[in-house]
């Protein structure tokens, strides 16, 4: 029987028209703040300033819906490569970010030529829209060569304004440190600010410390030794001493911090006996130079700069030390260079502490034992340079990791064998033939539903224009129709990657099985083997250690479809 409308029909009566609705850009707010300015009064720059003129903006829009916003506080313009904008542009990759709107171009970069390209390419490339409130330039609306040409020269402008701000200030702080009234803001451990933070005043308590690290050097008492007197003492650290005092902020500290490299730049500070250098690395961004170490002879040294901790005949007695002791190492690292350069590391960057799982150092340690030997050995990273109190030592030797890790890989080879062999005798069979309908059948099921769900979507309008529906009804079925619809297209899209996974997984060219093919006439551990097949080994102690094979996820997936297929026959 024939649909009738609910609604009285008028002869003549026009069709109204429904506008196509479009899903809101889910949008970005980018923030930027350099590194002058930072914390300072910036006429309106500051970050919230700058957010809050975005979210004007977007209040306004209502096709654009605010999903996260991103800052960089003390961040130049100059270079991209800032913490919350790397994060941005993986959020614009996956799909996450759709839309990015900031105050004004400068805040979104300084560099033209890396602006221009973000522009141009970047982001039409990946289908993003880019919004700058203040030069009203919108990426989807610009049209024309004059508007692309203004925001060229925008560009160009922010660029030159940088390189001036930069050279101001690099020219204003050299003058400061050749007068010596420039002040480090990283005070030396073992001083303080004065009432008026413009000069250094002895912080007695940490002072003492720093004497006696000294006394204890004179005395030839080794760094390892000092070290183990000042956690004895329950000495604080430098770190924890001066956020104790106020002189840094932060409470992210972890472990005692004592340690050699703490020891060592202590011993080697001429702070101590009152002098300041200053300009020991340098940056100018007018010279198109990134920060980097500075030559010796350009560094500025202020004598007298400050009261002095321990004398300079202590001090230069010291140094002496020091310096025997390099020549010492570095004449035994000499006759053994042909030694330690045949002790390869099998396993660079790719063995980590299985508690901390931070990287494992690799040392070539010496032995003292009729002769001299030479012997691989692994540590902790963190175990190294913070101690007990943040992880525990994992050492364990070259020798016994490389055995271990290669019966490891002996027993993946005989397991890969016995998986080809069930493999080839589960190929063609009833049992694979009854799992592969089963994923089959599971993404025609999901394709029958998106399809009738297809049919209910088109004929949804025809019985809104027909008065059959009124526009709340419609509306509700719409929004019903579009929530189903994205569930079952999520469903398929999983049907046909479990399928997907099932084939690759029964495919005798399976990424696993081709791996271990191609290792299976290895008799040692070698460094085309490590490379082949090993993700990363984690060392819990000497007798424990797990090995990651690369294509894990793929043998994973062949063991459950081997699983289903005896379950299937």
């Amino acid at each position: 029987m024939a649909r009738k409308s609910r609604k009285a029909q008028v002869q003549g009566t026009p069709v109204v028209e429904i506008k196509k609705e479009t899903t809101a850009l889910s949008t970005a707010i980018y923030a930027r703040l350099s590194v002058e300015n930072s914390g300072k009064d910036d006429d309106g720059n500051s970050l919230q300033n700058q957010i809050d003129v975005c979210r004007d903006y977007l209040d306004g829009c209502p096709w654009l819906r605010l999903t996260e916003v991103y800052s960089d506080n003390g961040r130049t313009g100059t270079v991209f490569d800032r913490p919350a904008w790397n994060r941005l542009m993986d959020d614009v990759r996956s799909g996450k970010i759709q839309c990015i709107v900031v105050r004004d171009l400068s805040r979104f970069g300084r560099d033209y030529v890396e602006t221009g390209n973000y522009l141009e390419k970047i982001f039409p490339a990946l289908g993003t829209r880019f919004i700058s409130v203040k030069e009203n330039f919108d990426s989807f609306t610009a049209s024309g060569s004059t508007e692309t040409l203004s925001v060229s020269l925008q560009n160009l402008v922010n660029a030159i304004y940088s390189r001036d701000i930069s050279k101001k200030v690099s020219t204003a702080l050299r003058a400061q440190m050749e007068t010596g009234t420039f002040r480090n803001r990283n005070l030396p451990y073992g001083y303080l600010w004065n009432e008026d933070k413009t000069a250094y005043v002895v912080d007695e308590d940490a002072a003492a410390v720093v004497r006696q690290i000294f006394e204890w050097k004179l005395q030839e008492v080794s760094v390892y030794t000092i070290i183990d007197r000042l956690k004895a003492d329950g000495v604080e650290s430098p770190e924890r001493h001066k956020r104790r005092v106020g002189t840094r902020n932060g409470d992210n500290i972890q472990g005692q911090g004592w340690c050699p490299s703490t020891i060592r730049a202590i011993l080697q500070n001429r702070a101590y006996i009152g002098e300041m250098i200053c300009g020991k690395s340098e940056t100018a961004l007018y010279k198109g130079l990134k920060k980097r170490l500075a030559a010796k002879e350009n560094w500025v040294v202020v004598l007298d700069a400050h009261p002095p901790i321990v004398t300079t005949e202590e001090f230069e007695a010291v140094e002496r030390q020091l310096q025997e002791g390099s020549a010492h190492r570095e004449s035994t690292m000499e006759w053994s260079a042909d030694i330690r350069a045949g002790m390869i590391d099998l396993f660079e960057r790719k063995i980590f502490c299985g508690d901390c799982e931070k990287r494992m150092y690799y040392k070539r340690q010496r032995i003292q034992c009729k002769g001299v030997v030479f012997r691989g050995v692994y540590d902790c990273s963190t175990h190294m340079r913070r101690g007990h109190d943040t992880c525990f030592s994992h050492s364990i030797r070259q020798d016994a990791l490389n055995e271990k890790v290669f019966n490891i890989v002996r027993d993946q080879l005989r397991v890969a064998l016995d998986y080809e062999k069930l493999l080839k005798a589960m190929r063609g069979s009833t049992s694979e033939a009854n799992v592969r309908e089963k994923y089959n059948a599971a993404v025609s099921s999901v394709k029958l539903k998106l399809n009738a769900l297809k049919k209910k979507r088109t004929g949804l309008y025809e019985n809104y224009v027909e008065g059959i529906l009124n526009e709340e009804e419609y509306a509700f079925a719409k929004q019903t129709y579009e929530e189903q619809y994205e569930a079952l297209s999520r469903l398929l899209d999983e049907a046909v990657e479990r399928r997907e996974r099932f084939l690759q997984s029964i495919s005798p060219e399976n990424k696993w099985l081709t791996m271990m093919r191609g290792v299976s006439e290895e008799t040692k551990l070698t460094q085309e083997l490590v490379d082949a097949i090993i993700k990363r080994v984690l060392v819990y102690d000497k007798d424990h250690i797990e090995v990651e094979l690369n294509y894990n996820d793929v043998f994973e997936a062949m063991c459950e479809c081997v699983e289903q297929m005896k379950e299937a026959g």
